[in-house]
């Protein structure tokens, strides 16, 4: 593994091809939240799929609660997606054919002279795709147990997320301090029409005008809009609430309960 893989360092935005072809950066997957990226050597290890199917049996539960999964093997696009299809993976596998990140990262299977795989190794990446934790799973008990999965997203959004403790948050003014929370030049918090936390993250692009329409609730299609911008020396805060006539809460319109071809 390359000497600056540690924790605390980012990994480097990786794009490759996924099952269909197109290419993929680890930043458009994790969109905004921490990433649990996994190294695989293969369909063909039998080790590999245990490994792999525990995760699918944690897909949900992850994918739910702000986080994202991604697996990276060296096998061929149509490879892949047959893989991910029979396991039945509801997360991208990342194509390195040519062996061009493994090598990159010094991430290669030396003694497997045959397949020249990746070593099994993990990756649970913060918001900032900043390392949290890394495990070698060449003897299969060096994979991450589910609860240390679970403890390594839980310190992730401890640290980044303020509502961790959202009553200490509200009760102390709604919002929590600019400072607090995840780390970044510019950042969103979304907010309740009182003006109570729910979650920040960091923004890219222009700081936006009070007014403007910043994306749409996942939830009720209602917009975020912006109600005040923030400043503390370089730092920006955007506090963002939606705008409009709520639905019936009989209603539900989740995306996670309601997937999208029965909407």
């Amino acid at each position: 593994m390359r000497a600056d893989l540690t924790v605390g360092n980012p990994l480097p935005d990786i794009r490759l091809p996924e099952t269909t072809g197109r290419e993929l950066a680890l930043s458009e997957i994790a969109a905004g939240r921490p990433l649990l990226l996994v190294f695989v050597r293969g369909w063909w290890c039998p080790k590999e799929q245990v490994r792999v199917r525990g995760l699918v049996g944690l897909q949900e539960e992850i994918q739910r609660e702000h986080g994202r999964i991604a697996a990276v093997t060296v096998d061929e696009p149509y490879v892949n997606g047959a893989f991910r299809a029979g396991i039945g993976a509801g997360f991208p596998f990342l194509s390195d054919e040519d062996r061009s990140i493994a090598r990159e990262l010094d991430l290669l299977e030396l003694t497997d002279e045959w397949h020249l795989p990746y070593l099994p190794f993990t990756f649970l990446l913060d918001t900032r795709l900043r390392i949290e934790a890394v495990w070698c799973g060449f003897w299969s008990w060096g994979n991450p147990t589910p609860d240390e999965l679970r403890l390594g997203f839980r310190e992730i959004t401890r640290r980044e997320q303020p509502t961790f403790d959202p009553q200490g948050v509200w009760a102390a003014g709604g919002s929590a301090p600019l400072a607090a929370g995840i780390d970044g030049d510019v950042i969103w918090i979304r907010e309740n029409s009182k003006g109570d936390e729910l979650w920040r993250g960091v923004h890219d692009g222009p700081v936006p005008e009070v007014g403007e329409t910043v994306g749409h609730s996942s939830v009720d299609g209602r917009p975020w809009i912006v109600r005040r911008v923030e400043r503390d020396g370089d730092r920006v805060a955007i506090h963002v609430s939606k705008e409009g006539k709520t639905g019936s809460p009989r209603l539900v319109g989740h995306h996670v309960v309601t997937p999208p071809d029965v909407r």
